[in-house]
């Protein structure tokens, strides 16, 4: 797996025990040539701290994380069978959909081992790991299948059979929707990680939450669309043309971006109040983009032509975002340099 001992990273995913960046020669090639803390290696060694840092602890946390993984591994199968076979990539029976699915749930569960590594050790770790790593599997194997078949996933009631595989894939989606609440719970009163970490977890799982009512009414959308034309829809809107799908996309995936940037400031040469600050401006202003996607979604229109306060409100979150992986990525810098050593 690599010797991650340069990275500051809580051994065993909690505060106690602290491993501190004391060598770091990334990008070093010695006195004939080549400079410390080159492009390609500071990118490698933040590359290598996000992968130590979703790396399993235990059993529950290695059963949720190859969940994770065949996810991602159906999703880059399936791109490829996509790339082979062509087609159109929008539409219900498209290859888009097992791998946008395969690889979002994959993501979200290895998002769930990183917040697991910061709680407490449980009892009930194993039946999370089980309903949220199960039912993540059995949803996007459903969804995989009738691609397969060559029908719609979602709002098909053409046969006994396809109906049946949509009111379990619906099971299957409140599995994880319950699973995603104990979660944030846990978190909520057994956190052991750092103030950043709290922060990217809660914040992330919030978000995570939100993205489920939006799927809601995503899918009430749906069911209005069947009803009223007797065909699956082949896109979704909120009104006239409201980016219901990048609104809920943006909430699933919000986790993933404060986790690395959770984890990259842990391995820089800020302060302590210093990181948790950078930490919150980074995700208000995540939650500042989300909010103003939303908003234009539910008011049908395009996210491309929100209202002039939402559209501010949207790019001062991207500046706030923006703003916080700068700090991680500059202060990274001044950490390796300091901490470099000839070889």
């Amino acid at each position: 797996m690599g010797d991650f001992s340069g990275f500051a990273y809580p051994v065993g995913g909690t505060s106690r025990t602290w491993v501190r960046p004391t060598v770091i020669a990334m990008g070093r090639r010695g006195s004939s040539g080549g400079a410390v803390g080159t492009l390609a290696g500071r990118v490698a060694g933040m590359a290598r701290q996000v992968w130590a840092a979703v790396r399993p602890v235990g059993g529950a946390q290695l059963f949720l994380w190859w969940c994770g993984t065949l996810l991602l591994v159906s999703a880059a199968v399936h791109g490829v069978v996509a790339l082979v076979d062509g087609g159109p990539w929008l539409g219900s029976v498209t290859w888009r959909k097992p791998v946008v699915f395969g690889a979002s749930f994959g993501l979200v569960t290895w998002s769930a081992v990183w917040v697991m590594r910061q709680l407490g050790r449980r009892w009930f770790g194993w039946p999370f790991a089980l309903v949220f790593g199960g039912s993540s599997l059995v949803e996007v194997a459903l969804i995989t299948m009738q691609k397969w078949r060559g029908v719609p996933s979602h709002f098909n009631s053409g046969t006994p059979f396809d109906e049946g595989v949509f009111s379990a894939m619906g099971m299957t989606v409140l599995l994880v929707a319950a699973a995603t609440g104990f979660l944030l719970v846990w978190a909520l009163v057994d956190f052991r990680g750092t103030a950043v970490a709290r922060v990217a977890a809660v914040g992330g799982l919030l978000a995570l939450a939100v993205a489920g009512y939006i799927g809601t009414d995503l899918i009430g959308e749906g069911d209005k669309v069947y009803a009223a034309t007797g065909h699956v829809p082949e896109d979704l809107v909120f009104g006239a043309a409201g980016s219901a799908k990048l609104a809920h996309a943006i909430g699933i995936h919000g986790i993933q971006v404060l986790i690395v940037l959770a984890v990259l400031l842990e391995g820089t040469a800020l302060a302590t109040r210093a990181r948790l600050w950078t930490m919150l401006v980074a995700t208000a202003g995540y939650a500042a983009v989300y909010a103003a996607v939303t908003v234009t979604a539910y008011a049908g229109r395009a996210w491309t032509d929100p209202t002039l306060p939402v559209a501010v409100l949207g790019l001062v979150g991207v500046v706030g975002v923006g703003v916080g992986f700068w700090q991680a990525v500059v202060t990274r810098e001044v950490a390796d340099e300091r901490s470099a050593v000839a070889v």
